[in-house]
């Protein structure tokens, strides 16, 4: 079993790292990269009209 003072140090220690301006910096370069590359928002896939059956992309064929 992990002793009390040996994760307190630990979670002192993740604390100290994740307020440090160099690891903040990283972490928000990573965090827009990511949003830019759209890896957090869903695709965005267009709808057919309302009463159009064919495929918003491609006129109806009209033969």
């Amino acid at each position: 079993m992990v002793k009390l003072d040996t994760l307190l140090k630990f979670g002192s220690l993740a604390f100290n790292v994740a307020q440090d301006e160099k690891v903040r910096e990283l972490l928000k370069i990573a965090h827009n990269g990511a949003k830019r590359r759209g890896f957090y928002d869903p695709p965005i896939v267009p709808r057919t009209p309302a009463g159009h059956g064919g495929s918003p992309y491609w006129p109806p064929h009209r033969w």
